[in-house]
């Protein structure tokens, strides 16, 4: 885990409880009732961070061609997904909302709790728009 990596667990272990974060090689994960957040750098000569987490899950049914094209229409110019981007990974059948920042982005816990707000209400929010494109599919993402 790179040291900006270290460093926001530290402000995650500001904002959540102990057992709320779980570390792993690359980052670690912040886990709410509603969903549980991925914090990762890919390491090597990059200084971003991510975080991601699922906004559903397809479940081998296809992708629905109406939440795509909300989904292109939010990603343009970010004004939907408040900077972050809506992606579908075909592999698993997940479409997923990730947000990339720069190394040092947060500078203390209370920075650090506004953005992972943010981040919580618009993936929210992209699962209510997903639901309403796909009612059955949306079934069982609360975590």
């Amino acid at each position: 885990m790179t040291d900006d990596m270290t460093r926001l667990r530290g402000l995650a272990e500001q904002i959540a409880p102990a057992d709320a974060i779980e570390e792993d090689d690359v980052g670690f994960t912040l886990a709410f009732p509603s969903a549980t957040l991925m914090f990762f750098s890919p390491g090597g000569h990059s200084v971003a961070g991510y975080c991601r987490a699922p906004v559903a899950e397809l479940g081998g049914a296809e992708f629905p061609m109406a939440f795509a094209e909300e989904a292109l229409n939010g990603n343009f110019f970010w004004r939907g997904t408040g900077g972050a981007v809506i992606s579908y990974e075909e592999e698993s059948g997940t479409v997923w909302l990730t947000d990339r920042f720069d190394e040092g982005a947060f500078e203390d816990g209370a920075d650090f709790r506004e953005y992972v707000e943010g981040f919580l209400n618009t993936l929210e929010d992209w699962r209510e728009r997903f639901a309403l494109r796909v009612p059955a599919s949306a079934e069982g993402m609360e975590a």
